[in-house]
């Protein structure tokens, strides 16, 4: 009996610390905005500036990423587009577009895999690199921007983004739009609550060798959404203007 109450009162609070430190641990890989692994930025730290920035995951995609372009232009915003690399392979007249017209293009990885998260250094190394050098072969610059696929992040990831010299950038409010709604729960969701500084995430795109995602609502949403925010006094702006950093490291 004896030996029986020590073993548990041993393992009762191991047990609860390792639940605790798993928690932790979870919440630093699958939360967007947490740092355990690395330096993140999710919105801007100046909240004084009436700003906040729009960005595009997971294209370019042929006639999504067009139409979202066209209400930009009409609305004179310039957004940021996380571009994955096999996307940018091939549609890389659309990649010369975003740049042509002033938006920042970020890395999103070569394949938007969602099982990266099981993969180490060498895996990532190559995610980023070759995402890199078909943006660089595009539009003659090396973007200085990584968005790790779900916001998902471990040690090797954050290593491989930092040894590429990227920051890692993620967002602080989500449309939702890769699941069934409409343009007006797109709005709803983001520019109600949306203060200074947000980093605010739609898509434009379609990981590749998945279902394609019906980006309808999201296209829909785009002028709407911006007609909202400035009527709360928020203009959306470049995403290196709202976090305060640069948006490229130079030419490829």
């Amino acid at each position: 009996m004896t030996c029986l109450a020590d073993l548990l009162g041993f393992t009762a609070p191991a047990a609860l610390f390792g639940a605790a430190w798993a928690g932790v641990l979870a919440h630093g890989t699958f939360a967007p905005a947490s740092t355990l692994w690395g330096p993140v930025l999710s919105r801007g730290a100046d909240r004084t500036r009436p700003q906040v920035a729009l960005t595009f995951d997971d294209g370019p995609t042929p006639g999504s990423t067009e139409r979202i372009l066209d209400v930009l232009g009409g609305a004179g915003v310039k957004a940021a587009f996380f571009v994955v690399g096999r996307n940018v392979e091939r549609s890389p007249r659309l990649l010369e577009r975003i740049d042509a017209e002033g938006h920042v293009v970020g890395n999103h990885t070569w394949d938007h895999s969602h099982y990266g998260i099981f993969r180490r250094d060498e895996y990532w190394r190559r995610q980023v690199d070759r995402t890199d050098r078909v943006i660089g072969e595009v539009i003659g610059k090396r973007t200085a921007m990584f968005r790790p696929p779900m916001g998902i992040k471990t040690w090797h990831v954050t290593g491989a983004a930092r040894r590429a010299g990227h920051a890692v950038v993620t967002w602080n409010r989500r449309a939702m739009d890769g699941v069934a709604t409409d343009a007006a729960q797109i709005v709803a969701r983001l520019a109600p609550p949306a203060t200074p500084g947000d980093v605010l995430l739609l898509h434009d795109g379609v990981e590749p060798n998945t279902p394609r995602r019906d980006t309808r609502a999201t296209e829909a949403a785009v002028a709407p959404l911006v007609a909202r925010l400035r009527e709360k006094g928020l203009e959306p702006a470049r995403l290196d203007a709202v976090l305060g950093i640069r948006a490229y490291r130079g030419t490829a």
